[in-house]
Formats: structure tokens, sequence, C-alpha cells
């Protein structure tokens, strides 16, 4: 079965720490932090969903959230315009409910929004476009949030093992190298996700383990081939499946300050500010626009 903890990953850490936008945690803070983890990418729409949740207060002792239901939920398209304008197209709004998730019990999949076609008619199921803008828009009980992200070209990828060796337990285990070309425009920025077969039970982009993703800006490194290895072990016979994100600077900064925080030390005294692209008050969180590409590899 699954866990509620694969789609909550970065709940408690956001309570935790700090936000730059609108809102910064402090012991004297008394209101509760709405929480928006959100995704559309242009290849899987059983992965594009909305998780909405509201964080517990310092002053109740606990750091658990709460699954926020009954919100009203849409996704919309939109095409750049003129300028800095984006030009909505009403016609594409989708709204997402809270459907029932394969795996998961029906009080697990509060506070997680989906589109309901996904059980009606798949083939109908909000996917996102490379080169389009999406609106989110949420309303609970009157009160109103919104962000913006754009879905970018996806970037092919390769990959290869790399070193392998046997470990104490004189099991044989190796590492995997991720390769493709960054285009030779500077400001692109890549997220990495893999997922192992023997871990497809599990639901959405959380589930692929937060201490197992890669980042990559090429700030400093434009228009190379790169090979990047992750740390993360595989045993022979491992089938592995790695997305690579192609993701706007705004998503890339969201994620990098979220594993920053993660990687911290003393949460509480020294908190990582984390850059929200939400909007509304007492808000904080990430509307990612994932451009993905794949490839799958078994560990030899």
């Amino acid at each position: 079965g699954l866990s509620i903890r694969s789609v909550t990953f970065f709940f408690v850490v956001i309570f935790l720490s700090g936000c730059e936008k609108d809102f910064d945690i402090s012991p004297k803070d008394t209101e509760p932090v709405l929480v928006v983890e959100a995704y559309i990418n242009n290849t899987k729409p059983d992965y594009n969903y909305v998780i909405l949740s509201k964080s517990q207060t310092l002053a109740n002792n606990d750091i658990t959230s709460i699954p926020v239901k009954g919100a009203k939920v849409t996704i919309t398209a939109g095409t750049r315009a003129t300028g800095r304008e984006i030009k909505w197209d009403r016609h594409s709004t989708t709204e997402l409910q809270e459907i029932p998730i394969t795996g998961l019990s029906a009080n697990a999949t509060g506070g997680i929004y989906t589109d309901p076609n996904l059980l009606a008619d798949p083939s109908k199921a909000l996917k996102g476009e490379s080169g389009k803008f999406y609106l989110l828009e949420i309303d609970i009980d009157g009160k109103l949030y919104s962000a913006t992200t754009v879905i970018l070209d996806p970037i092919p990828i390769q990959l290869s093992t790399g070193r392998q060796f046997t470990d104490d337990d004189g099991i044989r285990k190796g590492l995997i190298n991720v390769h493709f070309t960054d285009p030779d425009t500077l400001g692109n920025y890549m997220l990495f996700y893999w997922q192992n077969t023997k871990d497809k039970n599990s639901f959405g982009w959380g589930s692929m383990g937060s201490t197992k993703r890669i980042t990559f800006s090429d700030e400093e490194n434009n228009g190379n081939s790169i090979r990047l290895t992750n740390n993360q072990e595989f045993m022979k016979g491992d089938k592995i499946t790695y997305y690579m994100a192609h993701v706007s600077k705004e998503v890339y900064q969201f994620w990098d300050s979220y594993n920053k925080t993660i990687d911290s030390d003393g949460l509480l005294s020294i908190p990582a500010p984390l850059n929200s692209n939400i909007t509304g008050e007492h808000v904080t969180g990430c509307f990612s626009g994932l451009a993905i590409s794949s490839s799958t590899i078994v560990m030899d």
C-alpha cells in the first residue's frame, strides 16, 4: 500500500523554515500557514496534482499538517501575448477534485486534488504542453491564492552505469550517470527524480525521495555536455527510470532552497528561506511546471 508520507514530503520542513514571500515563521506566530505543493508536467497526467495543507502553529506544540479539504482548485492554460502579459484561455480551465487515488485510503486522499478525468476518461486528463503558461487558482472559504508557472522544452537524457563495487555484505552495487547536453542559451535549470520499479506502487513526485534528487544550473557551465552522477547505490538487476525536469529559474530556486533547508541543522534557530511563488496571505509552497524527459536503465 501507499503511505501518505509519499505525497506530503515537504510540509513539515516548510513549517519549520522561513518563507521569503509575505510570511516568515517565527515563535510568535499563531496563524497556520497554507502549504501548496502543485505540479503540471508534459508527460504524466496522473502526476499533475495539487496538495493543500495547513501547518499547525507552534503554540499547538505539534508540527503535523492538516489536509485542506473542500477547496476550489483550477488550472488554466495560457500563452505569451505581448511583453510580460499572458493571455489565459478560460475554455481550457480544469477544475481539480479530491478523487480516490489507487492505494491510498479515502482519509489519506483528503487535500489531494487531481483531474477527475483520470478516472472518467484518462485520455482527456489534464496534460501540460511545452511553451505554455499555467495559472493555478485556489479558493478556500473565500480566501484566494494563485500562482503561475511555465512548461519549457524538454531536454533529452541518456543513462549509463557508473562506478561498480561490492559492499561489506558481498552485494554487488553500482551508481548511475545521467548525460545531457545543456542548451547554449544561459539560464537553464534542471531537477532530477528517479524511481525504482520496486517502488512502482508509490504516488507523486515526492515519493521519489528528496534525498535522492540532484539539481543542475548552467550559470557556470553553459552549453556543454553534462554528466551527473547520483550517489545513490543500486543493486544488480534494479530497473531505474530517471526523470529530468527542465524548469524555470523561479521553480529551481524554490526547490534549491527546500533542499538546503532539509540539509541544514538547527532548523528552528537558523531557518533557511523558501522562495515561494504562491500569492496570498499566510501561504508558502510552489506551483512547479516540469518539462519532463526520461530514460530507463537496468543495473548490470
